[in-house]
């Protein structure tokens, strides 16, 4: 049997000093068993930090039913953890940890104050309070360490070996590399045997071939509809929000929410177009008369006069940019189009090409990741290795913008550390 070092033994370690991590281990301070927290950076919960813009939207007050439609799969891998540690007992934790927080717009649950890092320091509080859980940052994990079929510790980069028989995993996914999600949990599961769903960026902003000109950069354009098709025009997904117009594409919460549902046509290299309707109560032909008589009734005033009726100034200049292009392209193919027609084709219709993602450095999720059929969704166990256990981004499940994925992290978290203990 092997001897424990106690300098180098711990009864469980946690692998990541994120979300998930950090949550795993305010739960375990105090339960007797000795906990090392696993960081990579320099600090913990970078991620964590900016979630939200900084204000970080920590979970909702949707039904459960309601909640797991907003997720991949309609939330079966998530099931039997939101059923163990729901919403309203993240908001009952967090308040009871002395965070005081508020319900806005959407259902959507904040730190009264506005700051992320509240949270994060309310998480790590509560760790610092008990003598039995410790961090270690700069602390990579280069290598899980497995007999016979059991976790036995890990190993770091530094090449610093630390023994444990019970290893959690909240590496976290891809996205926000920055931050040191680079990907390490991946590859870990991979490297002990597990097999891994592709993983792509998603809540990501859509470059477009197309795009918008650099003083509208992040521009907020509200009430639009967006709808995404296929090169034989077959539409895809549609939503209804606010969007932000890029010199690269398009971003904003309609945006993200769409990117999950085509993430895996974009991966597959499909043509995609997206569409957006700023007018979305109006019919095209209703929209189209109105601009016929507008035009009649302004004969002689400039086309930017003309279409203060229907835009603010700066989408004007959008206009402008759009439709120049758009003429350039009809005059190549010996057509064109009046004004009425050009301006309700923006206005109802700006269709332009999709040609890819803004990648991982702007995602705010993983799509993928761990494959849920190798772990034992009662407890988060791996099936393949006694005692190692996930949670977080780093399995295949993620979800709409909304608090939907930091509440998974934190029920999956809560669901490993049931049995951990």
């Amino acid at each position: 049997m092997r001897q424990k070092n106690r300098q180098n033994y711990f009864d469980i370690i946690i692998v990541g000093g994120g979300a998930s991590g950090l949550f795993a281990g305010s739960l375990l301070s105090g339960c007797g068993k000795r906990v090392l927290i696993l960081e990579k950076m320099r600090q913990c919960g970078l991620k964590l930090r900016l979630t939200g813009k900084g204000r970080c939207n920590l979970t909702n007050t949707l039904s459960q039913r309601d909640f797991m439609t907003h997720c991949s799969n309609e939330g079966l891998g998530a099931e039997e953890a939101l059923k163990f540690f729901s919403n309203q007992d993240t908001i009952d934790y967090f308040e009871h940890l002395g965070l005081p927080l508020v319900e806005e717009r959407g259902r959507r649950v904040f730190p009264k104050s506005g700051k992320s890092i509240d949270v994060f320091l309310t998480l790590v509080s509560k760790i610092e309070s008990s003598a039995n859980v410790e961090i270690m940052c700069n602390h990579a994990v280069e290598k899980l360490l497995i007999e016979q079929g059991c976790i036995s510790g890990v190993v770091c980069r530094n090449k610093e070996v630390f023994r444990a028989d019970k290893v959690l995993l909240c590496c976290g996914g891809e996205s926000y590399p920055d931050t040191g999600s680079d990907g390490d949990g991946i590859r870990l599961a991979k490297q002990s045997g597990h097999q891994i769903t592709t993983t792509m960026p998603t809540l990501v902003g859509l470059r477009t071939l197309n795009a918008h000109p650099q003083s509208l950069q992040n521009y907020l354009v509200k009430n639009v509809c967006v709808s995404i098709s296929n090169k034989d025009g077959k539409v895809l997904a549609k939503d209804f929000g606010d969007i932000h117009l890029d010199e690269y594409g398009l971003a904003g919460p309609v945006i993200l929410r769409l990117s999950r549902k085509i993430a895996e046509n974009l991966y597959r290299g499909e043509k995609l177009f997206v569409s957006t309707d700023m007018k979305p109560k109006v019919s095209k032909d209703k929209l189209l008369q109105e601009v016929k008589d507008v035009l009649q009734q302004r004969m002689g005033q400039t086309i930017e006069s003309v279409l203060r009726a229907w835009l603010p100034k700066e989408l004007i200049a959008d206009y402008k940019f759009i439709t120049k292009k758009r003429k350039a392209l009809l005059a190549k193919e010996n057509q064109r189009m009046n004004n009425a027609d050009l301006i309700v084709e923006y206005l109802k219709d700006n269709k332009d090409e999709i040609i890819g993602d803004m990648g991982w450095y702007e995602a705010i999720i993983t799509k993928g990741g761990v494959d849920l059929s190798q772990i034992n969704l009662q407890t988060m166990q791996s099936k393949k290795v006694k005692g190692l256990y996930f949670a977080g981004e780093v399995l295949d499940i993620d979800a709409d913008t909304g608090g939907f994925n930091l509440q998974i992290a934190f029920s999956t978290a809560a669901l490993a550390c049931k049995n951990l203990k």
